[in-house]
């Protein structure tokens, strides 16, 4: 683009940027990978760790292997990207509970009449120094879809519009839960800090 074609100057070119990084990721150009994880790998953490998964940097591995692997089949810009990122992230946390809870019947079920106990690990400790007990404690007053809202909206930076992509609903219902869960949330503070 010359001045001409742009004379105020306000021409945006971090959706180019995207735009030709996503087409070099899609071609194999491994930097270009590089820049598309780096872009959202916090955030992805952040997410899991909240949401309290077991490992939360293997999940965001399991997160990219499924982004990079279905990348042909995505179409949209970096907002839509970061959206579809983590609507991929949500299905490997909820998998992966899905897996654990089956894994539990299985030793209930068995002869040797075991329950494991799964000790908190050092991603647990760091999740709890960094995001605060307390507030994890708030968010579990929440519906699932209610903390998902939060966590996507604060902790990942999402607009609504990714948000209700990420979690395949409407704008309008995000919004909405966003809204009961900031009075759940307020409530449940108050309660709290009156009963102290």
């Amino acid at each position: 683009m010359t001045e001409l074609d742009d004379p105020l100057g306000v021409h945006d070119d971090s959706a180019s940027d995207f735009a030709s990084t996503l087409d070099a990721a899609r071609r194999g150009d491994g930097p270009a990978f590089e820049t598309l994880y780096r872009s959202l790998n916090r955030r992805v953490v952040s997410f899991a760790r909240a949401r309290r998964a077991p490992d939360p940097e293997g999940l965001v591995n399991d997160v990219f292997v499924r982004v990079f692997s279905n990348l042909s089949d995505f179409e949209g810009n970096e907002e839509q990207f970061n959206g579809w990122v983590f609507r991929i992230a949500r299905n490997v946390l909820i998998d992966g509970a899905r897996q654990r809870a089956r894994r539990v019947q299985e030793v209930l079920g068995s002869d040797h009449g075991e329950v494991p106990i799964e000790q908190p690990g050092p991603e647990d400790i760091a999740a709890a120094q960094i995001h605060g007990e307390e507030l994890l404690r708030h968010l579990e007053v929440l519906t699932t879809d209610q903390r998902d809202v939060i966590l996507l909206r604060v902790v990942a930076d999402q607009s609504l519009e990714a948000v209700a992509a990420s979690l395949d609903k409407t704008v309008g219902s995000i919004k909405s839960m966003q809204r009961r869960a900031l009075q759940t949330l307020a409530r449940e503070i108050s309660r709290q800090a009156v009963s102290q």
